[in-house]
């Protein structure tokens, strides 16, 4: 498993909450984040986590979760997804505190929008595997019972594996899915995929994630490419070359060194109020929701919010034909652009093969 490296040195981040794993949270800084509360927390703004679950009593969320229930075996239906959300795999709970752990609790982490509520869909068991049609199930219910931003920190297709975002294409139910959310007035976020760098073939890892960068077209969602501590494109993340809206955000190296990936929130069975370290798009995911959340929050409508993540990115970055840039939330809601990370490439990082290998597969 990528490392749980608690007390491990991580790059410098000025201290922006009194929650002790804050200076660890390097992504905060890259995208702003601190700068950005001083305007919006994402206060009043309803974000849906359609994932894994979440864990209901960690000591950083327990706080932060509006509602949940439970979509595997909805078949496309929300009427049909009934019970708790609670995380039996860790994946949703991770993805969860990126986007709104609590802040100034002497706890944890901060989340990029401290101050938004989550209403969370359970849809995929827990081995991270799911049916696209009970995706498609959750984003309606989270979109029907409020949420007005939609994370989708998975790949589309019936193997969606740890910290892993979709690379082959997308399918009808998940095209429904998001159509759906859009056309309700929320909007989705949905990870860009870690098929890039040419360090997935065939194989386990291939089967598991299918061949080829993922072409989302037209498709009315933010789709988020993965950056690591430098703030260059991370080595696995997606190119970012036929998409509608994309952009980049901290997703992690995963170069085998645990302090370059993101610090967040977990569930593990028979322990409580757990952290760990991970990378993957779909941990750059939930950084882009939550700052859709802080611009939602100052007033900004759904196309307006979009507008102004997009056009506030910070464009000094190769990320992709399509990507408007780095993610810049300070910018996006009206505060000082946020300086580039020191030592920032126009090219992506190489990233350690073994490590990379390893930490998709989550050992």
């Amino acid at each position: 498993m990528v490392g749980c490296a608690l007390a491990m040195a991580l790059p410098s981040t000025a201290l922006a909450s009194n929650d002790p794993l804050s200076a660890q949270q390097w992504g905060l800084a890259q995208i702003g984040a601190p700068s950005a509360w001083a305007t919006s927390t994402g206060a009043g703004v309803k974000v849906g986590i359609v994932d894994t679950g979440v864990d209901l009593n960690h000591e950083d969320l327990a706080g932060q979760i509006l509602m949940t229930t439970n979509c595997i075996g909805a078949n496309a239906d929300p009427s049909r997804c009934t019970g708790s959300g609670q995380d039996d795999n860790g994946h949703g709970t991770h993805v969860a505190g990126i986007v709104a752990a609590l802040k100034d609790n002497g706890k944890g982490i901060a989340g990029v929008a401290p101050g938004a509520k989550l209403i969370v869909a359970k849809a995929l068991d827990a081995n991270g595997a799911g049916a696209d049609a009970d995706v498609q199930a959750g984003i309606m219910w989270v979109v029907d019972h409020g949420a007005q931003v939609v994370n989708l920190s998975l790949g589309d297709g019936s193997s969606l594996p740890l910290n892993l975002g979709s690379s082959g294409g997308i399918s009808a139910p998940m095209t429904a899915g998001i159509e759906y959310a859009w056309s309700h007035g929320a909007i989705p976020v949905l990870a860009a995929g870690n098929s890039g760098g040419g360090l997935l073939g065939g194989g386990l890892l291939g089967g598991l994630l299918g061949g080829g960068n993922a072409t989302f077209g037209s498709l009315h969602a933010i789709i988020a490419g993965a950056t690591g501590p430098t703030g260059a494109m991370a080595a696995y993340s997606s190119p970012l070359t036929a998409d509608n809206w994309a952009v980049a955000a901290p997703g992690g190296a995963n170069d085998g060194t645990a302090a370059d990936d993101i610090m967040s929130t977990w569930w593990a069975s028979g322990k409580t109020n757990q952290y760990l370290t991970l990378a993957g798009t779909s941990m750059a995911t939930p950084q882009v929701a939550g700052a859709v959340a802080d611009v939602l929050a100052t007033g900004l409508g759904q196309q307006a919010a979009i507008d102004r993540i997009l056009t506030s990115a910070d464009n000094g970055i190769a990320c992709g034909s399509s990507c408007a840039g780095l993610l810049d939330v300070s910018k996006a809601v009206g505060g000082p652009a946020t300086a580039a990370p020191s030592g920032t490439a126009t090219t992506g990082t190489s990233g350690n093969l073994l490590g990379s290998l390893l930490g998709l597969l989550g050992l």
